[in-house]
């Protein structure tokens, strides 16, 4: 398929704009909104770059009845190396693709990253889970001994406690707060602990880490938090509050947390490292260390654009 021909394409499926022509490799993000300040073209960008690759990420701004025939359309064109998934598409593009997950990405339901496999058709990863371990690795070390509270339970979280299962142990040391019956069940499936959201104020108390997988405290939710000032005030010096949302940079958690004293994680680093881990699956040939530095730097250009 010609780039003017998927293009035409492009824009009978989604609402924002397109570049007039495509670059002679092409990747992109798809979600309600990536247009809207996603951060992986960028961070994808700057290793195409690096790399002396003729390829550019775009986003793609979709409604849900559009995806399937976005995935099969994109999957058709072999200049298509990659497509990232964003929010609130993760479990649907996991469901579309059946059987072509990794196992990590089947246990969660989730899938972040479409990569083509030895066949040519796309295959679903979800590297979230691994961006968010490698993120709390460098804030806290000691993470096997830790016991862990995750808020919310959507295909980012999940992804999340897919990962974590390997790495915390003991009883009740992965603990998952949720609102809904089938949330508790996965969670009950996959060898973690339910705790309902309104049993948090007796809860919370317990954590060496807690981790925000909620939509709250991002977008329309930008001037909310997911724990109240009473929940917060539970929290025992030394806490990790980790959010995984990164834009904004420092989020109502983040912010009241930091008035606390409490340890403070940002979802940028999580980011970043999900994204040097996903480029690589589509381009297992490519210098990791050349794409982790190019990323970087655009990551740093980032922050300090939107700090």
């Amino acid at each position: 398929m010609p780039s003017d021909a998927l293009l035409s394409d492009l824009r009978s499926l989604v609402s924002n704009d397109l570049p007039a022509r495509l670059p002679g490799t092409v990747a992109f993000i798809i979600g309600a909104n990536p247009s809207k300040g996603a951060r992986s073209p960028k961070l994808w960008n700057a290793a195409f770059a690096a790399l002396g690759i003729d390829g550019e990420m775009f986003p793609l701004d979709v409604q849900a009845q559009n995806v399937p025939t976005l995935l099969s359309t994109l999957q058709r064109e072999d200049s298509v190396c990659a497509v990232a998934v964003a929010a609130p598409y993760k479990t649907d593009v996991a469901c579309w693709l059946g059987e072509r997950v990794t196992p990590v990405a089947s246990r969660s339901g989730s899938v972040n990253l479409l990569a083509r496999g030895v066949d040519g058709l796309f295959a679903g990863h979800n590297t979230d889970g691994l961006g968010a371990l490698a993120a709390l690795r460098e804030a806290t070390p000691s993470l096997e001994s830790k016991r862990v509270l995750v808020l919310g339970c959507g295909g980012t979280g999940r992804a999340i406690v897919s990962a974590l299962l390997g790495v915390v142990a003991g009883p009740r040391a992965l603990v998952v707060a949720n609102r809904s019956d089938s949330q508790r069940q996965w969670v009950k499936d996959v060898g973690a602990v339910p705790v309902s959201w309104r049993d948090l104020d007796s809860e919370v108390s317990q954590f060496d880490v807690v981790i925000n997988c909620t939509t709250v405290g991002w977008g329309a939710q930008a001037e909310l938090s997911p724990l109240t000032t009473t929940q917060l005030s539970l929290l025992r010096h030394g806490t990790v509050v980790f959010d995984v949302i990164y834009q904004p940079v420092h989020t109502k958690l983040l912010q009241q947390a930091e008035l606390r004293g409490l340890r403070c994680l940002g979802g940028g680093r999580m980011n970043l490292l999900q994204a040097v881990t996903a480029f690589m699956l589509a381009y297992p040939s490519a210098h990791d260390e050349t794409v982790a530095a190019a990323m970087e730097a655009a990551s740093r250009v980032s922050n300090q654009r939107t700090e």
